[in-house]
């Protein structure tokens, strides 16, 4: 299923004549399935708005119909969790051909000295295919790390048996020999393959000329296994609507909302809400939710969310929990509750702590500690007016610099861009 193309950036050619580029976005799916393709389906519509020339090459998804001035490219394929030929799957997740192809095709079309490729996800159905296709063509990659996948073979500097961060460097021996994954050790090592051939076949990440990190939590994390290749720290704050005022009236207690998966830490929410005697709200969608469902039944559970109907329910919150056992490398949520004016909990690590001031804007918590995260949802709960003046406080901070921080953001992404092409000197 290749999508279809607007035309609409042809008619913005002349405000940026010179320095127009074209701008060739790769995302597993072209749907918003979770952070790292809202990112790349945002950011793709506000360098088409600034008149660029941009194609969103994915392998999954149907093209979206609301976002014009792209030119939209999908596989039709299926990612490799849901993908029932395992066969298929198993060899796709190694490497592309599809992809490849399909990426080298539009390639030729372009002049490479104005073209950039703009590289989001591709663990789950691109793979580093892509990459080395990329590479053949001359034009440059400029690579966002969502995730930990150019370092470590699952993706999340995570032990899933021990529920932990993962201590071992990626791809040593030990880290070889050590069953980390949330399957089994058989999958575990198919990772490890894949992984070799993604650094040794596709070059990954020697063959980005330019890679952003979406915090400097991440990049700290990430530097040692980049190969000193040049790395940018831009934030991943999404495109987010401000509403009129506060809302005082709250509806529900602490929540939780994103992706259910265990190392998200729900389990740690729910055992909190437990002691504390309060029904727990998790409102999201993902592999665990049907366990979750099994196992703690008097949680209700609101599945996916559109985004109005999600910025709705959180401004009537009286505060989010960001429970997380891995380290986040941004936490696209904590800016969703920032917004509506919502006091934040987070774990106490990773870069969601960053962006909440404890007892300030929100609390911060024990990782994995259920007593304590049970004893600061509680605080919020019984002391309304401390987390009615968090959440105005992190209202007024987010709102009182975001449109200018968001016109950075989408400049400094922009002027990668330039440095890879040699246009560093554009105004």
């Amino acid at each position: 299923m290749l999508g279809h193309t607007h035309e609409s950036w042809r008619k913005k050619s002349d405000k940026t004549s010179g320095y127009r580029l074209n701008i060739v976005v790769l995302n597993d799916t072209c749907e918003v399935d979770g952070g790292a393709a809202r990112i790349a389906i945002e950011d793709a519509q506000q360098m088409a708005r600034r008149g660029h020339r941009v194609i969103f090459l994915s392998a999954c998804g149907r093209p979206p119909l609301n976002y014009e001035g792209i030119e939209w490219r999908s596989l039709g394929q299926k990612n490799i969790l849901q993908e029932p030929r395992r066969w298929l799957a198993m060899s796709r997740g190694l490497w592309n051909f599809s992809a490849a192809t399909e990426l080298k095709k539009i390639l030729r079309q372009l002049p490479t000295q104005q073209t950039v490729i703009h590289l989001h996800s591709w663990s789950k159905a691109l793979s580093g295919s892509v990459v080395r296709a990329a590479k053949s063509s001359g034009i440059p990659v400029v690579c966002t790390l969502h995730d930990y996948f150019v370092a470590c073979p699952n993706g999340g500097l995570y032990d899933y048996p021990t529920k932990k961060v993962c201590t071992l460097v990626p791809m040593s021996s030990a880290c070889i020999s050590r069953n980390c994954d949330s399957r089994a050790y058989a999958h575990k090592i198919w990772r490890v393959v894949r992984q070799f051939v993604w650094h040794y076949l596709a070059g990954l990440p020697q063959n980005f000329a330019k890679m952003i990190a979406v915090s400097a939590f991440s990049e700290q994390k990430l530097q040692p296994y980049l190969l000193k290749r040049p790395v940018a720290v831009i934030d991943n704050c999404p495109v987010l609507q401000r509403a009129d005022g506060l809302q005082e009236v709250k509806r529900y207690g602490v929540v939780y909302a994103g992706r259910i998966a265990s190392e998200k830490g729900i389990e740690v929410y729910l055992e909190a809400c437990k002691k504390i005697g309060v029904t727990a709200e998790i409102w999201g969608d993902g592999p665990d939710l049907p366990m979750l469902k099994q196992k703690w039944p008097s949680a209700n559970y609101s599945g996916w969310l559109a985004q109005p109907e999600l910025q709705s329910r959180l401004r009537s919150a009286m505060g989010l929990v960001v429970p997380s056992l891995w380290y986040e490398t941004y936490g696209l949520v904590v800016t969703e509750a920032l917004a509506a004016g919502v006091a934040v909990i987070v774990s106490d690590h990773g870069a969601a702590t960053d962006l909440v001031e404890n007892k300030v804007t929100g609390l911060h918590f024990r990782v994995g500690d259920a007593d304590d995260l049970a004893e600061k949802m509680k605080h919020l709960i019984d002391s309304p007016q401390v987390a009615l003046a968090m959440g105005k406080e992190g209202y007024q901070r987010f709102w009182g610099h975001y449109r200018e921080s968001h016109e950075h953001r989408i400049g400094q992404i922009e002027k990668c861009y330039q440095e890879v092409v040699g246009l560093s000197d554009a105004p």
